[in-house]
């Protein structure tokens, strides 16, 4: 027995027929008439925010094939080569003088008539499709049988899986069969053959998780709340795993980037801070705990000969600005107070030499030759808030390993949002130093100012 054709859906008569949507004249479905008033009078709306939204459905909604369609719903005579216009007014007067209040009867007749050859129809070909579906069920059954996991039954036959693992000899749920979470590895159903389905079961809840593909999986069971738990444990395993792939191959890259400099450059030569530009792949164990989602490809690049850096702390991102004492920085900070990454011009008149090394009367800790200090400014990336720091508390410094600058290990004052010093390292990899455009002065309390919203707007 072949699978039956799905029947044409409309039934016609004329220019009406009827389908899944209803009774309709070329698609348009009949209007109230109400709703052909406010339509067509929008103006009568009394409040503003109606009056609105009448308007915008008006121009949305009229067009002359639209209003032919109402007349013809109606039973009013109409010739469709009708000018536009034209029409609209008959429709406008037929609303005024009630000629849309009631459906006339042999509208309805008509409705009725077609109505009934459409459920005909339908039903004839479901008689025909469960006909279909019970002589090929022992087949159906067979397939299913010889799939040896819980995804490939799904895959075979969602509906016989259900069956098998959540519903009960009459189809009913059933929480005793499988009271547990059932884990779908590499489940590649086709478009909602075992979502739709789930979702016609009471309390029944499916999750999916994963990478997708072969590594995805997918989660049913009978705890919403332990089907969605579950499922983003699995998304947050699968991302700490890629972290630790993706770091992985940083450091292979650090690695043979380090062996390739120390050919070229002696590690018993001077430090200089000019050496450090660069980019470094960063590690912070405290955001790694907290935000593991964000802690991916933290960067720190090192820029203008050692005295800038952009850095990506996945949590914080903004600029730093180096010196080789605390009070130096904010002399530089101060002195130049348009530090931008765009024009070098604009900070190099404000640098010399002697800012990377610290004077007899700087309070410094000198237990780290190659220690440079530090000062931030960013912004928060889960909020988008500016931290310009006023009161110059986002402080820190890095210790480089050897004059090669290959790595370094460092702190950061995060204040606001791990409360302490954050430990972090960084390690040289190769890349694209590339132009940057961040701008000191853009993370400034003024802009802070300026971002924010203006409370009489709400």
């Amino acid at each position: 027995m072949t699978e039956p054709v799905y029947p044409k859906e409309d039934i016609t008569q004329g220019v009406f027929s009827f389908d899944s949507m209803g009774f309709c004249v070329n698609d348009f479905r009949r209007e109230t008439a109400k709703s052909l008033r406010r339509v067509l009078f929008p103006e009568f709306t009394v409040r503003e925010k109606a009056l609105n939204s009448a308007c915008v459905e008006a121009a949305r909604r009229i067009s002359k094939d639209w209003i032919v369609a109402q007349l013809q719903h109606y039973a009013i005579e109409v010739n469709p080569e009708i000018d536009g216009y034209k029409a609209k007014a008959l429709l406008v007067t037929s609303v005024a003088h009630g000629l849309c209040d009631t459906v006339p009867p042999q509208v309805s007749r008509i409705n009725a008539t077609l109505q009934e050859r459409y459920e005909a129809q339908m039903n004839d070909y479901h008689v025909k499709m469960k006909a279909h579906q019970i002589q090929g069920l022992p087949q159906r059954i067979s397939k299913f049988e010889a799939c040896n996991t819980p995804a490939a039954e799904a895959t075979c036959d969602a509906s016989l899986f259900l069956r098998k693992y959540f519903l009960d000899e009459h189809g009913q749920p059933d929480k005793a069969r499988t009271p547990h979470l059932l884990m779908l590895h590499g489940y590649r159903g086709k478009g909602l053959a075992l979502s739709g389905r789930t979702d016609r079961v009471p309390a029944l809840h499916l999750a999916k998780a994963g990478p997708g593909g072969t590594n995805n999986i997918t989660v049913i069971g009978w705890d919403r709340e332990r089907v969605d738990s579950e499922a983003q444990q699995i998304d947050l395993d699968h991302n700490v795993v890629q972290a630790g792939s993706c770091w992985n191959t940083q450091m292979r890259r650090h690695e043979e980037h380090k062996a390739k400099s120390r050919n070229s450059q002696e590690s018993s030569d001077p430090f200089d801070p000019y050496d450090t530009c660069g980019i470094y792949a960063v590690s912070c164990e405290a955001v790694e705990d907290v935000w593991p989602v964000l802690a991916k490809g933290l960067r720190l690049r090192m820029m203008s000969e050692g005295r800038l850096a952009v850095f990506d702390l996945g949590i914080i991102t903004g600029l730093m600005v180096f010196a080789g004492s605390q009070a130096k920085v904010s002399k530089l900070i101060a002195n130049g107070h348009s530090i931008s990454l765009t024009d070098p011009s604009s900070y190099q008149a404000h640098y010399d030499d002697d800012d990377m090394t610290s004077d007899s009367d700087d309070v410094v800790d000198n237990s780290h030759p190659r220690r440079l200090y530090l000062q931030w400014r960013g912004y928060d990336t889960r909020t988008g808030e500016l931290q310009h720091d006023p009161y110059n508390h986002n402080t820190g410094y890095i210790d480089f390993e050897d004059a090669l600058s290959m790595s370094f290990s460092g702190a950061l004052y995060l204040k606001r949002e791990l409360g302490s010093e954050t430990q972090f390292q960084g390690f040289r990899i190769p890349g694209m130093k590339g132009p940057l455009t961040m701008n000191w002065d853009a993370l400034s309390h003024l802009e802070s100012d300026r971002a924010k919203v203006p409370e009489h707007i709400w």
